[in-house]
């Protein structure tokens, strides 16, 4: 139980602090004229450095003996709390309000003139799309373990969809940026939110994982926190509060039923071999007069 309130309480943390260094990062490691680096500024070690401890103390404290929820989702996400079951539906709120922006943000962006095409990629009215999709499948799974039902499996792949395409409409913008240092952490981030939001739906296909599950998805959430020093747009920053609120919540209801005494299982009564007769637990139950 302790587990439960540590790792994520590590990972905010941590982030808090990262964000606080990376803000500093983004305005005295670049020149302000070029937007060119400049070599050898503490804060750039700074940053990094709480990135690595952050990190390091995320993996070491999620290894450890886990249960295994064998086709179990609602077994590993149910039995939430008030404040986690609360995380997870404010990330629904941000996933719906990340969708509007996406698609706003298309729709009013300007077009160019000589392209004929909008300066907003055109992945983003999709990707708005699906985080509407992502939000109502949040809030769909969490009334479906309210009452011990197993989640629909479509239901649970939503988010990470919406990640993918996430990347994508960034690489936009990071095709043209010179300095890979600006936005490393943001694609680092992004990229472990899609590895979790994968990681999670697979126990509800079999294939769940406790210890990655917990390290990808508190390592997004860390360095998710972190990226919002980075002043990004509206839209992106209601989808990177979605994946933090998402992902720490549900590693933390994780956290709380790995904890529990895993259930007996159910083992079938040993078998006689064929020999019926002599077997004083299957044969027939000898009668008064036989015994007499």
């Amino acid at each position: 139980m302790r587990k439960a309130l540590i790792l994520p309480a590590v990972a905010v943390f941590g982030g808090l602090i990262g964000l606080v260094v990376r803000s500093r990062f983004l305005v005295q490691a670049f020149e302000p004229g070029t937007g060119l680096p400049i070599g050898g500024v503490p804060v750039t070690y700074a940053m990094w450095a709480v990135a690595l401890i952050t990190a390091a103390a995320i993996i070491v404290l999620s290894l450890g003996k886990h249960r295994t929820f064998e086709k179990a989702y609602t077994s590993a996400f149910g039995r939430g709390n008030m404040i986690q079951t609360s995380c997870t539906l404010a990330a629904a709120g941000l996933f719906l309000a990340a969708g509007f922006f996406n698609m706003e943000a298309f729709v009013s962006s300007p077009v160019n003139t000589f392209t004929m095409a909008r300066e907003v990629s055109v992945v983003r009215p999709i990707l708005g799309v699906v985080c509407l999709g992502a939000a109502a499948g949040i809030w769909f799974v969490t009334q479906e373990m309210k009452s011990f039902q197993q989640a629909k499996s479509i239901w649970t792949l939503l988010p990470g969809f919406a990640s993918c395409l996430w990347v994508m409409a960034n690489y936009q913008n990071w095709a043209q940026d010179p300095t890979i240092e600006r936005y490393l952490l943001s694609l680092v981030a992004i990229l472990l939110s899609m590895v979790g939001c994968y990681c999670l739906p697979g126990f509800a296909f079999g294939k769940g994982q406790v210890t990655l599950t917990l390290m990808v998805c508190l390592l997004a959430g860390a360095f998710g926190i972190m990226v919002l020093g980075d002043g990004l747009p509206l839209m992106d920053t209601a989808l990177i509060l979605a994946m933090v609120f998402y992902l720490v919540s549900m590693a933390s209801v994780l956290l709380d039923n790995d904890a529990r005494p895993e259930p007996p299982k159910f083992e079938a009564p040993p078998t006689c071999g064929g020999s019926c007769h002599g077997c004083t637990g299957c044969g027939p139950i000898p009668s008064a007069e036989s015994e007499n």
